[in-house]
């Protein structure tokens, strides 16, 4: 896999295509994009075979639509494809902006859900830097004539600063178009400008452009404008420029392909990029701010809200219409606000709602916080329960404390009993301690030996150990015997501590230099130690 990181028309697509010219026959080429970019890709991920090129060309919109969890779905496909041996070889092409790499390969704050983990992962050392310019040494190549495309010749003798791929995508007519644009145009495309950097996705509605277009014109210029302003508008920004696409050009579906169902525009990146820079330090007009509450997609409402809350602005409503639409990192975000503001049980409500995401599950642990706040003991620790079944360590104890303070032992036995057998997670101790303690009806030997013949981390020790403590030494022995030659994993070990516990120190030196082998440093060291002690035999 390759992400190339760039900003816009720096070359980072036709690298792409031009390095996928040199594959063999027999590849192809893969670009999920209907109805949607991630909805297509999810689609068909499972069915991408061998000697596929997976395209990604702005990846952001595969990794990072807000709506649910469906970003890291697609980047679970994608990490799931790259590690299945049976369709190798596959190459992954990615191109993405520079801000949108940082917000997919950022850690989290504390205490925050980790969004974007299972990104982070994928992204991992696949960046190649693509740079905006053309270095002194690649412009004096062009010029020498080492380079026998004479559209790169043409382009380097009248780009400026080196930026030559801009030059060639049309950057500078598109430039020039905005700032000779007249009142209306301009603000039409100022609105896009705006309606992107502060959260809108690729297609911007027509009628949040018509919304809010009207707050970037002086009284004047209001005044002094047609009835037909808009159409006009619109009808200059989509005029192509020397050939390359408009500033602002209506999206036409394909025939097949699913449609909006009011009319959809797409900013040229370049201008995009431009306005990203050029208007970071603008005032937003209040009419871009209610077109955006009124008009804007769902998918987009929370990163308005996320913008506006920046610029000091209203920015809950559009947090708390979001999480109504099912984004749970705007529930989790209002459910956080709430909180802090006292509005507890406005809150509640908010965090079970983003419970449901699978990187929210200590959103669940908060509601059971508040309903445990607000003497809601019963729902508490059902809420506990469920947050615990999300691999929630620190629920499993609220869990615990909360039924033992109601001397329900014996269910919290069988509760944590049934969690053991169901989860990786470290409770194992918890769990013999309160079955212990219960009194349960269980064989607690017999169970961890079961649950260690199943694979279960931390049942193979806890099993010797009482063995061990209940003296059954011996049986621990031949019990841990059958599963090392069988090669389960710290088996060796084990057997090698029991048996040195119980005096059998030349046997239990055999293991340990078994295990030793395996890899086990601790192996190293108890042989190091018995050799110390005077154990020629134990000298590695």
């Amino acid at each position: 896999m390759a992400m190339l990181v760039g900003s816009s028309s720096c070359g980072k697509t036709r690298a792409c295509w031009e390095a996928v010219q040199s594959l063999a026959d027999g590849w192809r080429l893969w670009h999920p994009f209907d109805p949607t970019r991630p909805e297509a890709a999810l689609a068909d991920i499972q069915n991408v075979g061998p000697r596929t090129v997976v395209w990604l060309n702005e990846a952001q919109h595969y990794l990072l639509p807000s709506t649910g969890s469906l970003g890291e779905r697609v980047v679970a496909g994608l990490r799931a494809l790259l590690q299945d041996q049976a369709r190798r070889p596959i190459l992954v092409l990615g191109t993405v902006w520079p801000e949108y790499w940082a917000t997919l390969t950022a850690l989290p704050k504390a205490g925050a859900p980790d969004v974007h983990e299972q990104a982070r992962k994928l992204l991992a050392g696949t960046n190649i830097s693509v740079p905006s310019s053309f270095s002194a040494a690649d412009l004096a190549a062009i010029r020498r004539g080492e380079v026998r495309d004479r559209r790169l010749l043409y382009a380097a003798k009248r780009a400026a600063d080196g930026q030559v791929t801009q030059y060639l995508a049309g950057a500078p007519a598109l430039l020039e178009r905005y700032h000779n644009a007249p009142p209306g145009a301009r603000a039409v495309l100022e609105a896009a400008m705006d309606a992107r950097r502060l959260g809108n996705g690729l297609a911007i509605p027509r009628l949040l452009l018509a919304a809010a277009a009207p707050g970037y014109l002086t009284d004047q210029e209001w005044d002094q404008s047609s009835d037909d302003w808009f159409e006009e508008a619109l009808a200059y920004t989509a005029q192509p420029c020397h050939g390359a696409r408009g500033a602002l050009t209506r999206i036409k579906p394909r025939p097949g392909q699913e449609a909006f169902e009011t009319p959809h525009y797409r900013l040229a990146d370049y201008l995009e990029q431009h306005g990203r820079n050029s208007r970071a330090n603008k005032a937003v007009p209040t009419e871009l701010w209610e077109a955006a509450f009124v008009h804007a997609h769902d998918e987009d409402l929370f990163a308005f809200g996320r913008s506006a809350r920046a610029r000091h602005a209203d920015h809950l409503r559009f947090v708390l219409k979001a999480a109504q639409a099912g984004d749970h990192a705007a529930a989790w975000e209002a459910a956080e606000e709430l909180h802090k503001s006292g509005r507890l049980p406005q809150a509640l409500v908010l965090y079970q709602r983003a419970s449901g995401g699978a990187a929210f599950a200590v959103a669940r642990r908060k509601a059971a916080a508040l309903l445990q706040k607000l003497g809601r003991t019963d729902e508490a620790v059902d809420e506990y329960k469920k947050a615990a079944a999300q691999g929630h360590l620190s629920s499993v104890h609220a869990v615990v404390d909360l039924m033992l303070s109601q001397d329900q032992v014996a269910a919290a036995a069988a509760w944590i009993k049934q969690l053991a057998e169901q989860t990786d997670l470290d409770i194992l101790d918890t769990a013999i301690a309160l079955l212990k303690r219960a009194e349960y009806e269980i064989d607690i030997i017999r169970w961890l030996c079961d649950l260690a013949d199943k694979g279960r981390p931390g049942a193979l020790g806890r099993a010797a150990s009482l063995m061990q403590q209940a003296g059954r030494s011996e049986e621990a022995a031949v019990w841990l015997t059958r599963l090392a030659n069988n090669g389960f994993l710290g088996a060796e070990l084990l057997v090698a501590e029991v048996l040195e516990e119980d005096g059998l120190v030349g046997e239990a030196i055999e293991w340990y230099q078994r295990a030793a082998k395996s890899g086990y440093p601790s192996a190293r060291s108890a042989l190091a130690r018995l050799a110390v002690q005077g154990r020629p035999d134990a000298v590695q």
